[in-house]
This record gives C-alpha cells, structure tokens and sequence, in this order.
C-alpha cells in the first residue's frame, strides 16, 4: 500500500489504496514556548514565539533552523525517521520544515506544496521554499491585479502545478435533501473564517449593515476577542467577540444560512471565482461591497426566495457532482504520484 504524509485532514488506513498519516509540529513545542531575553534584546520582537515562527513564514523556520533550536531540532529528526520513506508528503497550509533539509534528508518521497492564503502567504510561505519541491497546487484560481494564479506560479516554478479545490473531509452530504432543507433556513447571512488582512475591513462593513441577521465565526486569536485590538493598531475596531465551530458545527451553521447555501462572493482577480460557479446560476458574484449587500438583501426577501432557492440547488448539485472532497483528495495524491512516472519517463527519453 502507498504511504502519504498529508497535513490537515485525518489519518486513513486505507483510502482507496493509499495509507494517509499526519503530523503535528507544534507538539514539540509547549504553549509560550519562546527564545530567551537575551535572543530578544538581539534579535527584535520577530520569533519571540517559536510556535508562531513555524507559521508566521520562511523567515521564522529558517532562524528555529540555523540557530539548531532544540526543539525544532527534535520535531526535525522525527520527521525525518516516519516519513523518510513515504511515497508521498504534501504540505497543506505552510510548510515547517527548512528547504534544506527537504532536499537532502527526504529525496524518495515526491514532495508537493500547497498554496493557501493566497497572496497575504505567497512570497511569505511558498516561494522562498518552492525550489526543495517536486511539484505544486493552488487553493484558490486568483492570484492579484487581475493575474490568475496558474499564470502567476509559471513565474516562479517550471515543474508541475495544479489548482485544487479544497474541501475538508469533515464536509458531507445531509441525509435530508427536500424542499424544506433549502427553503426553511432560520440563519440569513454566516461567514466563517480567519481574520487576514482586509478581510476584517469587510466584515466590519457587513456586520455594521445586517447586525445580528450576520453570524461571523473562525479561530481568531485573543479568545475572539482580536477584533478589538485593531485600534491599537490605527484600525477600525470589529467589536464583537468570534467563537470557533467544530467541523461539525460549521457544517451544521451552513445547513441553516440562506445565504452561505447561495454563495454570495466578489469574482476575484481575473475574475476567477465566476469559472467555478457559473454566474447567477449557480453562485452570485458582486464588483464592490455595497453591490454584494444589496444582491444578498435581494435574495433574502421573500418575494425571491424562489430565486434564491434555486440558484442555490444548482450550486449545491455543481458541488457534490465536481467538488466533493473524496473524489478530489484521491485525484490530488493520484496527480502527486503521477508525477514520479512523468519524470522517470523523461529521463529515460
């Protein structure tokens, strides 16, 4: 059986022939887990919390690297040993190990890396280690100022690449699927995730017009109470406290939102979201802001909400027939192994 290493979704045994494990870095480093004062005074505020540092960026994992930090060290050797001979490791997110040691410690498995986060991460997370790699996908099809993203890594990248859609596993089909499971929805508007950069901006616009008709949740720091600090900062504030769902909790939220089953989004660079969903028939795209809060108090009327019901069915049927995470977990590690093939064929050739 095939051995994959693949971070963020949980280990299989068998998964259609392959046997999936994970790996959690920040075990070996305890909670507040930090370099000394002295390292502080020297070296400034950046990577004062080693956790952070494995996340933050390239910067953070190559200072826990040159600077032989004990318990990266550690973290390093283990890996090294359960995955030295895998057939496949794939870093979903960020990537925590130096590319040096990529390189010269891990040259049978086929080493692939994601692009998540995308373009906040991108010249922070992913090219500074996109040499030690064997190929590449991307989360999302846009990338900035109009350039697509599949454009954007031929820049930086001559070996394989892929966009993946990602969808967790935690994600499944609802044994109810009838009328009332679309129409009878008690939640108008729910978002879910982090708070990167401009985002906050947005939300702070969106919450400020639909109030409590809005839920907002993800893993933001500070208890939830992140939002709050921004002042500090010479930003707006978001005041209001964010609380974390389950996966299943999150599902269950979107199973009750009108809109979040009809999605409601900007079209991206290169207007990239509009060829996954077909537009106004299977997802709704908006220019700016206040063109999205309009078209979201639109289907939320009653009076459309025959339209908005069945925009959103196609949507949901668009997703389970091409999205729907088993089917494309196995093409992404099916394209990951494929990739051994393609070059052993070019060197022979």
């Amino acid at each position: 059986m095939k051995r994959v290493c693949l971070f963020d979704f949980p280990p299989m045994d068998n998964f259609h022939g392959y046997h999936i494990e994970t790996f959690n870095p920040l075990a070996y480093f305890p909670k507040g887990s930090r370099w000394s004062i002295s390292d502080l005074i020297v070296g400034g505020l950046n990577g004062w919390d080693k956790r952070r540092a494995l996340a933050v960026g390239a910067a953070g994992v190559d200072r826990l690297y040159r600077e032989r930090d004990p318990d990266y060290m550690r973290m390093v050797g283990d890996f090294i040993d359960r995955f030295r001979n895998f057939d496949v490791i794939i870093f979903l997110h960020y990537t925590f190990i130096h590319p040096e040691i990529l390189s010269r410690e891990l040259k049978k498995p086929i080493k692939v890396l994601g692009f998540a986060d995308d373009p906040i991460s991108t010249y922070v997370r992913g090219i500074p280690y996109l040499w030690a790699f064997d190929a590449a996908f991307f989360i999302s099809p846009s990338y900035i100022d109009n350039i697509p993203f599949a454009t954007a890594i031929k820049r930086w990248y001559d070996k394989p690449t892929t966009w993946w859609p990602l969808v967790m596993s935690s994600f499944n089909r609802p044994e109810r699927e009838d009328d009332a499971f679309f129409s009878k929805r008690d939640i108008d508007l729910v978002y879910v995730g982090n708070p990167y950069g401009p985002k906050v901006d947005r939300l702070i616009h969106l919450k400020r017009h639909f109030g409590q008709r809005m839920r907002i949740h993800g893993r933001w720091s500070l208890n939830g109470y992140v939002g709050f600090v921004r002042g500090l900062l010479g930003k707006p504030i978001f005041p209001y406290r964010v609380t974390s769902l389950t996966p299943a909790e999150r599902t269950a939220i979107y199973w009750r939102a009108k809109i979040g089953m009809l999605m409601v989004c900007d079209k991206a660079s290169a207007n990239a979201h509009a060829r996954i969903f077909e537009p106004n028939q299977e997802a709704v795209y908006y220019d700016t802001l206040d063109q999205g809060i309009e078209l979201i108090e639109h289907y939320l009327k009653n009076e459309n909400e025959n339209e908005r019901v069945r925009i959103a069915k196609s949507g949901y049927e668009r997703f389970w027939r091409e999205y729907e995470w088993e089917n494309n977990m196995l093409k992404l590690i099916q394209w990951c192994e494929k990739i051994r093939f393609d070059e052993l064929d070019r060197v022979e050739k």
